[in-house]
C-alpha cells in the first residue's frame, strides 16, 4: 500500500466545516483508491511526528501567510526544506504553493492587485502544457481561487506551468516539487459559499460569476500518477 501524507495548514471557516467538513478530508475523497493510505497531520496544532519517507506530500491551504510570526509555520518551512533535499514528491496547494515556493528562494507578499477570489482563468505555458500535472488540460482553463498573497520572483531553475491575469499559478521544480496556487480540492459549492462569507466580510470579488471547473480536480491524481502513488 502506498502511504500519502496530507499536511493540514489550518481548520478552515466552521461555517465550511459544518457543512462540507474539512477540505484535508476532501482529497482522499477525490482520488478514491483504496490502495493509498492517505495520512492527515494537523501541523497548525504542532503535529510534526511525520513520516519522512512517505511516497508522497500535499501541504494544504491556509487562512495564514507563511510571514505570520507563528511557532507552527516556521517548523512547517524547516520541514518542506527537508522534504525538499530528500527529493520527495510533494504537492503544495494555495498557502501550500507558498511555502514551496518561498523554500526554493521565491517571494511571497500581498498581491498589490487584491485578491482572487472565485473562478478563474489560468493559463499554461509551454512547459505547463507538456508537464504530467496538467494532463488533460488545454491552454486555458478555469480554476477555483481563495487568495490575497501571491508568489513573485522564482528563480531560474523553476518551471512557471500556469499563471493568471493577477499571479503565478503553477510551478515545478526537478519534477518532483510542485505548486499550483488555485484549489483543486475546491467543488464548485464550497467555492460559492466561501465566496459568499468572504463577500460578507466586506472582500470585494473581480465578479460574482462562478464558472464550472470541470478539470481542476485531475491536477491531485494527476500528481499521483507523477509520484507512482494513484
Amino acid at each position: 500500500m502506498k502511504n500519502v501524507v496530507i499536511l493540514s495548514n489550518g481548520p478552515g471557516l466552521t461555517e465550511i466545516i459544518n457543512k462540507y467538513g474539512h477540505s484535508s478530508d476532501w482529497i482522499p475523497r477525490i482520488i478514491n483508491n483504496n490502495s493509498i493510505n492517505f495520512t492527515i497531520k494537523k501541523v497548525y496544532e504542532n503535529d510534526f511526528d511525520i513520516d519522512i519517507d512517505a511516497d508522497a506530500y500535499i501541504l494544504t491551504g491556509s487562512k495564514y501567510s507563511i510571514y505570520d510570526d507563528i511557532d507552527w509555520i516556521y517548523k512547517l518551512i524547516n520541514f518542506t526544506k527537508k522534504l525538499i533535499e530528500n527529493q520527495r514528491y510533494v504537492l503544495g496547494i494555495c498557502f501550500g504553493h507558498q511555502v514551496l515556493a518561498h523554500c526554493l528562494g521565491a517571494k511571497v507578499k500581498k498581491n498589490k492587485l487584491g485578491w482572487e477570489l472565485g473562478s478563474y482563468k489560468i493559463n499554461l505555458t509551454e512547459k505547463g502544457l507538456n508537464n504530467k500535472l496538467f494532463e488533460g488540460f488545454s491552454s486555458q482553463e478555469i480554476v477555483y481561487e481563495s487568495h490575497q498573497d501571491t508568489v513573485l520572483d522564482l528563480p531560474d531553475n523553476v518551471d512557471i506551468l500556469a499563471d493568471s491575469i493577477k499571479s503565478n499559478q503553477s510551478f515545478s521544480f526537478k519534477e518532483k516539487i510542485f505548486g499550483v496556487q488555485f484549489h483543486p480540492e475546491f467543488s464548485k459549492e464550497v467555492t460559492r459559499m466561501l465566496m459568499d462569507l468572504r463577500i460578507a466580510k466586506g472582500i470585494s470579488v473581480d465578479s460574482n460569476d462562478l464558472l464550472d471547473s470541470p478539470k481542476s480536480h485531475s491536477v491531485l491524481k494527476n500528481f499521483l500518477n507523477i509520484a507512482g502513488v494513484n
